[in-house]
């Protein structure tokens, strides 16, 4: 064997995949070497099985050398081990049609309405994600900016409807004895959980959405997807003006879609210290625009800052 090959182990998360395929694709041809992994079918990902010669050295590519490998190491003499999430915009920025071709598109049909993605439910329940959450004002601001006909939203929400103490109770239970346990997040308050939920579905109410609830069971090692994910995924592809708030899952949809007007929340993880945030939410592509601000932030009241 004469190159080396970049092998990726996908880790949990859809969205986090997609940048990890990106990343090592990406390697792989700056530096004419070959790909091993497993496939994620749903976006036309092929496995790639190639050998690994062992006598070259390995080079493991993470979150804290990723740039390097990207734009500057010369990596052809080796075996490359990709092991990080790389949430940064601005390896892709230069390669998105590129990127777009080897995924399996899917056709804009939708250019009167707006659309914003909801991640709820772990989210609703675990104290690393809870705290992130914002204001409806805040989306409102968003919303504003568009021109639409109607606002649909997109969730993994089981319901739309007012949420009792034993529906965040079944949320729970769902969590810690399925696939996807709070391993490293303890539980929120069930009264605070309900509170977001409910101040959601009551604020948003005066735009009449056109409300899409994934109510399916979580898929196993996938960092909580539902089945029929891609049923959302696509859903949100089809929408020419998309609103992206925190989730990588809507970030890809509307960065493989090509929408034309997309806004993006930023900070990117509002709740987290500045040196932990990834740059997403500041991804100028064509016709994309941030908006927030850390007064959005709903749990404050609580001590969140």
């Amino acid at each position: 064997m004469t190159n080396g090959t970049v092998t990726v182990n996908f880790t949990i998360g859809f969205g986090n995949n997609l940048f990890q395929y990106v990343c090592a694709r990406l390697i792989a041809e700056r530096n004419n070497l070959q790909l091993r992994h497993r496939d994620i079918p749903e976006v036309g990902i092929i496995a790639a099985a190639a050998e690994v010669d062992r006598g070259l050295p390995t080079f493991v590519v993470d979150d804290s050398n990723y740039k390097k490998a990207l734009f500057t190491e010369n990596l052809q003499n080796y075996n490359v081990l990709v092991n990080g999430y790389f949430e940064d915009y601005k390896i892709l920025k230069n390669h998105l049609s590129e990127v777009r071709t080897w995924l399996t598109p899917h056709k804009i049909t939708n250019t009167k309405d707006v659309v914003l993605h909801l991640r709820l439910q772990n989210r609703l329940i675990q104290v690393s994600h809870n705290k992130n959450h914002i204001k409806v004002d805040s989306f409102k601001d968003a919303i504003g900016q568009f021109e639409y006909d109607r606002l649909h939203i997109v969730t993994d929400a089981g319901k739309w409807t007012p949420y009792t103490l034993e529906d965040i109770e079944k949320i729970r239970h769902e969590v810690s004895i399925g696939p996807n346990p709070p391993s490293n997040s303890p539980w929120v308050e069930t009264e605070q959980s309900m509170e977001y939920m409910n101040h959601l579905i009551k604020d948003f109410a005066d735009l009449d959405p056109i409300v899409h609830c994934n109510g399916e069971e979580t898929l196993e090692g996938t960092g909580a997807l539902r089945g029929g994910f891609m049923g959302d995924f696509n859903l949100l592809r089809s929408f020419n003006q998309v609103i992206v708030f925190n989730s990588t899952f809507s970030w890809w949809a509307a960065t493989l879609s090509g929408a034309e007007k997309v806004a993006i929340f930023n900070p990117w993880k509002i709740a987290k210290p500045k040196h932990q945030r990834r740059n997403l939410g500041g991804t100028n592509f064509p016709g994309w625009f941030s908006w927030g601000a850390p007064d959005d932030l709903y749990f404050k009241k609580y001590g969140v800052e």
